[in-house]
């Protein structure tokens, strides 16, 4: 198997066009190597890798910008981030951070990124049209991803120091606290919110239960307990289903948004905190970051109707912006993974040399998250 992708992966970056055009983000996924320093440009439309970056920093994590030919990654080690012009196909200058870029978020309209350290803390937000820093907050808590709000002015994130939601309000730089746990030391998930953005969940990853709070009156409107280790939820396309997931047992439930009911409940044989939905808030692929075990549940008939093992353990799977497709990258194998969520099937594109190290696809429908 191994011999067959690397013959794959040979005859694709053979072919590679060189006259492509890479204007349109929205056209392509972008796979960084793990430890080689490109970033591999994969069409959609075909799933084959159609070019190479060669770049000058690592690239740990990649950001496209939907609306714009502009790709940005981050590297730790350096603590830099480089813009990289998909027309001209050059890099910017490198900008210095003041924070070590752990986590990074794109906003909702594609313009700014969140960039966080969930060690060390710190906060910068970077404007990607204008490629430099719009602020930084030095005192800012440690943090994963941060969840951005449609308006673009409120920044969610999770505060375990304190055991509170904090929302940073960007046109004042001022944040709120919306407490949730009151005993130290407990993990908090990184926040999802609802499709109106009224509601926003976090998990209680020591206790296994899900705030959902209400965004407007900033205080829980409803616990749920899930299990022994929860993940981060997921909330759908369509804004129908909350989704959440316990990753010690394997339980899966479905609630709905509007009455916050309980829809369906699934055992699976193995813990879930990767979700791709399918067109309609139909065909879910769920699969995790600790098994190469994957699964389609059907929202419909609220059935498991197809399951099976990756070539690799996933780092991140993202769902096409028309919800027809979900694509997995895999750090342990040279391949990106493509599952089309309506006939079921499973294929492969061959991708990097060493496996992926960063992952993004240039318009995603995982819009909640």
């Amino acid at each position: 198997m191994a011999e067959k992708l690397a013959v794959l992966l040979l005859l694709s970056l053979s072919g590679i066009a060189q006259g492509v055009d890479l204007s349109d983000p929205k056209q392509f996924m972008f796979v960084g190597d793990r430890s080689n320093n490109t970033i591999d440009v994969i069409s959609l439309g075909d799933n084959e890798v159609v070019h190479r970056i060669e770049t000058s920093i690592h690239p740990d994590h990649i950001v496209a910008t939907p609306f714009a030919p502009i790709l940005m990654y981050t590297d730790s080690s350096t603590r830099q981030a480089i813009f990289f012009d998909l027309n001209k196909r050059i890099e910017s200058e490198p900008v210095d951070l003041p924070v070590t870029p752990r986590h990074v978020v794109l906003d909702t309209t594609g313009s700014k990124v969140a960039i966080t350290d969930d060690i060390d803390g710190g906060f910068v937000l970077l404007h990607a049209y204008k490629m430099d820093v719009e602020f930084v907050l030095e005192d800012f808590p440690p943090t994963g991803d941060v969840l951005f709000d449609p308006n673009d002015v409120d920044i969610y994130f999770s505060d375990q120091r304190s055991g509170s939601l904090g929302m940073l309000d960007v046109n004042t730089r001022r944040i709120f606290s919306m407490q949730l746990t009151d005993v130290e030391g407990q993990v908090l998930s990184a926040p999802s919110r609802s499709l109106d953005a009224r509601y926003v969940y976090v998990s209680n990853v020591t206790t296994g239960e899900v705030y959902s709070l209400n965004a407007y009156s900033r205080i829980i409107f409803n616990t749920f307990d899930i299990g022994g280790k929860a993940a981060r939820p997921y909330t759908t396309p369509q804004g129908a289903f909350l989704y959440m997931m316990d990753e010690a047992s394997g339980r899966f439930v479905s609630v709905e948004q509007r009455g916050f009911t309980e829809y369906s409940e699934v055992l699976f044989e193995h813990g879930v905190d990767l979700v791709v939905v399918g067109r309609f808030d139909r065909m879910n692929l769920l699969a995790s970051t600790s098994s190469r075990q994957w699964s389609i549940f059907d929202n419909v008939s609220r059935k498991l109707v197809a399951s099976g093992e990756f070539n690799g353990t996933p780092i991140e799977a993202l769902g096409s912006a028309d919800g027809k497709y979900a694509y997995v990258a895999f750090a342990d194998a040279a391949v990106v993974a493509i599952v089309d969520l309506e006939d079921q099937s499973l294929s492969y594109s061959a991708v990097t040399d060493n496996g992926s190290g960063a992952f993004t696809v240039g318009l995603s429908n995982n819009v909640c998250h």
